[in-house]
């Protein structure tokens, strides 16, 4: 999984109390359902409990409960939100006996083991099936929040646009509201409304179970295609979806969890995309607005992805970061 190190140390086994700390509901068809997935695979193959902590929105309360989380002794933490918060570094530096998994976030600090996600090479993907089938040059995304996580996806999704449809605009909307963005499904789907009214026909949502409001929006507009993220969405919206980026991040969890239980520490910094099997592209094989030749080049796109010498993956690097 090309870990980013230089040493390896060993944890102390009476040490290992994992903990997680989820910033809203763990519902079905969520980012954080797979994120507690990977740590139920975990509890089932080990017989460890992992310690679970559930809050409303809130980054500041996220804070505060992650340094008492601290205080009580567990480690490692599993934080979810470390993509939002700003002084979560701080919180960790403060407890340098902790270890800290960061999802989506990689920093210089020695007890953050940061797992990052080319969300990039999918999203390239993702926009060049959309350049392919719109009908009317106009494109959108619904992200979450305007923060370096969610532009990674934006940036890979224009570029596989313009790859495949140099004509069309790519219009991006942001929900914004802080940490409710994830849960917003009504401002999601008013942004997708919106988009829709103005002659969008594809949307990509990238903003956590808020994006069913986008879906949904499309859905009942009967007027376009979306796609689907983190699940595959073709079984729930047969008719509308075109595809959905995978974000298998509960894979991710797993591993690190498994890793620090046996006592590895050998880096700050774990990367998972397309080459790994965690970034994955699941074509809806109902709809069948997709023709042969649109699968067929799909395809060959993560075919390429998967290679040791990827043009594309190489022209993704040098437009999108990739990493923190």
């Amino acid at each position: 999984m090309g870990l980013v190190a230089s040493h390896t140390s060993h944890a102390d086994d009476n040490a290992f109390k994992p903990a997680v700390i989820f910033q809203g509901k763990v519902q079905p068809g969520s980012y954080i359902q797979l994120i507690d997935e990977g740590i139920r695979r975990f509890e089932q193959n080990t017989g460890i409990t992992v310690a679970r902590v559930q809050l409303k929105p809130d980054n500041n309360g996220y804070l505060a409960e992650l340094e008492k989380t601290a205080q009580k002794g567990f480690s490692p933490i599993v934080v979810q939100e470390s993509n939002a918060i700003n002084d979560f570094p701080e919180v960790a530096k403060r407890y340098p006996s902790t270890r800290f998994i960061s999802l989506d976030v990689a920093y210089h600090v020695p007890n953050i083991l940061g797992l990052t996600f080319n969300h990039a090479e999918g999203a390239y993907v993702i926009g060049f099936l959309a350049g392919r089938k719109t009908q009317t040059n106009k494109v959108g995304f619904v992200g979450g929040m305007d923060i370096p996580v969610i532009n990674q996806f934006l940036c890979g999704y224009h570029l596989g646009v313009m790859d495949s449809n140099p004509n069309t605009t790519v219009t991006a909307r942001y929900i914004n509201q802080g940490a409710q963005s994830w849960q917003d499904t009504l401002a999601a789907s008013v942004l997708s409304d919106q988009m829709i009214a103005s002659g969008v026909d594809i949307i990509f949502p990238v903003a956590g179970y808020a994006s069913l409001g986008v879906v949904e929006s499309v859905k009942h507009s009967e007027k376009g295609y979306s796609f689907g993220i983190d699940y595959d969405y073709s079984q729930r919206y047969p008719e509308t979806t075109l595809a959905s980026l995978e974000k298998k991040v509960d894979l991710a969890v797993y591993a690190a969890l498994m890793q620090l239980k046996n006592g590895i520490w050998n880096g700050s910094h774990k990367q998972f995309g397309v080459k790994q099997g965690v970034i994955s592209i699941a074509l809806n094989h109902s709809n069948t607005v997709l023709s042969e030749a649109d699968r067929h080049a799909v395809r060959q796109l993560l075919l390429d992805l998967k290679g040791k010498s990827s043009q594309i993956s190489q022209k993704i690097d040098q437009h999108c970061a990739t990493s923190t």
